[in-house]
């Protein structure tokens, strides 16, 4: 998969560095701290001054820092997304597909009956109605 980073205008820079200022700050400089009750550290405060300074007065310059964190947020995809959907699938999936089939339910009604014509399951007609509430 091809994950392109695209290239942000001046608002999209300066929005870009306002906003992970603001977060770097509320983050690490007092929600971690208050939580872990230790004493405020300054240098999530430097991280963030420099981030809306630079984006306040010269967004083009947080191209670099904007391309290093699209990259960060790429690996860190690749990384958590199969992670994340197999404790879903072994959690969730998983244990449902085990109590159906000890309850003895086919879903997808794969059991062979040589008695049949077809495996065909014929479509029920549609009205008017179901289609403009289809919930």
């Amino acid at each position: 998969m091809n994950h392109e980073i695209k290239k942000l205008d001046k608002k999209g820079l300066r929005d870009f560095g306002l906003l992970i200022g603001g977060l770097i700050a509320v983050l690490f400089g007092l929600v971690v701290p208050l939580l872990r009750r230790h004493s405020l550290p300054w240098w999530p405060w430097a991280i963030c001054a420099v981030l809306v300074v630079l984006a306040l007065v010269a967004p083009k310059a947080l191209n670099p820092i904007y391309h290093a964190w699209m990259k960060f947020g790429i690996l860190l995809s690749k990384i958590e997304t199969p992670i994340i959907l197999g404790i879903v699938f072994y959690l969730i999936v998983l244990p449902m597909g085990i109590i159906k089939n000890l309850f003895g339910e086919d879903a997808m009604r794969r059991k062979l009956n040589p008695k049949m014509d077809s495996y065909r399951v014929p479509s029920k007609p549609r009205t008017k109605v179901s289609m403009e509430r289809p919930f």
